[in-house]
């Protein structure tokens, strides 16, 4: 406890990333405190996922970020402490969505990277920086601060995931929330490609602003859906990157001609999720089997009637595995079971073989549809662990406009295996290099080599 309580407090002393005079300080210390007081108890009682962040005391962190956001200089530094509040119990489901002071002027410097082998290297850029900088030099110093030292101590912290390694790929990316600045802020950056040299860039990208202007534009940055049928060799390609009604509506619409295929390779690597009830024909069309809507699901319960009851019982008799003290406590869960249903499709579903492809970004309802077509033991799973981002989000609008979700549900599969925290491939496989591909038939060869489909 002390030593969760030294670690919140040293953020005190840390710099959030404004630089210059303070903006938008429209929030008083007492109602940044407030807005803190409202998510914490909300998630004393609701957030579902304790057990993966057991080294946090709730209380404590608490107790222990009243001071913090009270400190903030701006509300631009308080949504950062927010973000490195909720990012301490790593969960990718548990986030600050938005807040209405992160707009213009805030914004992003135009540049992506990627950490491999304990280095920081550029992955894109904005197209007019083209004969400034190429992609895979390696950034080597950011504002006169290593590279990576920079991004674990200003990016990290404020990353929600459940997975370390999926943490540190997000903090190493300059994407997300935490990577804005106000307008103009200047980057000095070191980079060494065939020698070092300098370059200064400015926080410039607005956050609503169309990703159109990149240097690159491969399947790593470009989220469209694709099928893609190869006819010599019977293998169809399906990309979705969303569950929602988009992504459902594409699958409908290309469903016939993957019927006509031998082999189909499912690719879920940049599904961030939606609605799992959207990916119901895709499940029906690809599984043999039947299937389930929902998982089994573990959520708390609190019932202010068992709480009171707890109160006086659990004075007498503190026995934590008392129902009516889980209760007290907090730590009742209620059991949701799995709703199975039959396979719509059979007789007419797709008969030949599956491939699954899954990122650390499939998420969410992605998540789900991997888990129901887990029912098929037939299909191959090819790729990295899931995101763990299986619960469904509860979402809490602040007095000040800010949006937080965090997550209420501990998911399990049908043979009780908890896959609350990601799905792990069958064979596990990098495909990175394989969406650096620019055009679909490109990246179907790429991936079709790797895996040896054909």
């Amino acid at each position: 406890m002390k030593k969760l309580i030294t670690i919140a407090l040293s953020l005190l002393l840390l710099p959030f990333l404004a630089q210059g005079q303070p903006i938008l300080n429209t929030l008083t210390p007492d109602q940044k405190a407030y807005e803190l007081s409202l998510i914490w108890p909300e998630m004393a009682y609701n957030f579902d996922n304790m057990d993966h962040c057991a080294e946090v005391d709730a209380d404590s962190l608490y107790r222990a970020f009243v001071p913090v956001v009270r400190a903030t200089e701006d509300d631009y530094a308080y949504s950062k402490a927010i973000m490195r509040y909720l990012a301490s119990f790593q969960n990718s489901h548990t986030y600050v969505v938005d807040a209405p002071w992160l707009v213009a002027p805030f914004a992003q410097p135009y540049i992506r990277t990627e950490y491999s082998d304990g280095k920081l290297f550029l992955t894109n850029f904005a197209s007019k920086y083209a004969d400034r900088m190429r992609v895979g030099d390696e950034v080597v110093r950011i504002n006169g601060v290593d590279a990576v030292t920079y991004m674990r101590e200003n990016m990290l912290p404020c990353v929600p995931a459940t997975n370390n390694d999926h943490r540190l790929q997000i903090a190493m990316s300059f994407m997300g929330l935490w990577t804005l600045f106000p307008y103009g802020t200047m980057f000095d950056l070191t980079l060494k490609g065939d020698t070092l040299y300098q370059l200064s860039l400015p926080a410039e990208k607005l956050v609503d602003e169309p990703s159109n202007d990149w240097y690159v534009n491969d399947y790593e940055r470009n989220k469209e859906n694709i099928c893609y049928i190869d006819h010599t060799s019977g293998t169809g390609y399906l990309r979705l990157t969303d569950c929602f009604e988009t992504g459902k509506q594409f699958f409908l619409q290309h469903k016939d001609s993957l019927a006509e295929c031998q082999h189909i390779i499912l690719d879920l690597t940049h599904n961030v999720g939606g609605q799992s009830f959207n990916t119901d024909d895709v499940v029906g069309f690809l599984a043999k089997v039947d299937s389930f809507s929902s998982e089994t699901i573990l959520s708390k319960m609190n019932i202010a009637y068992m709480k009171a009851q707890g109160s006086y019982r659990c004075w007498e008799n503190a026995d934590p595995d008392d129902i009516v003290c889980q209760m007290k406590n907090g730590t009742y869960f209620y059991t949701i079971p799995s709703t199975r249903y039959p396979n719509p499709y059979y007789p007419d579903n797709f008969k030949g073989k599956v491939m699954v492809i899954q990122g650390n970004n499939t998420a969410s309802a992605a998540e789900w549809l991997v888990s129901r077509l887990h029912q098929d033991k037939s299909i191959v799973f090819y790729g990295e662990k899931t995101s763990g981002a299986t619960g469904n989000p509860y979402q809490l609008n602040l007095p000040s406009g800010m949006i937080v979700r965090f997550n209420t549900w501990r998911t399990f599969g049908p043979d009780g295996t908890e896959t609350s925290y990601g799905f792990a491939p069958d064979i596990p496989m990098d495909f990175s290099d394989c969406y650096k591909a620019t055009t679909a038939e490109e990246l179907f060869r790429r991936l079709v080599a790797k895996i040896g489909a054909e």
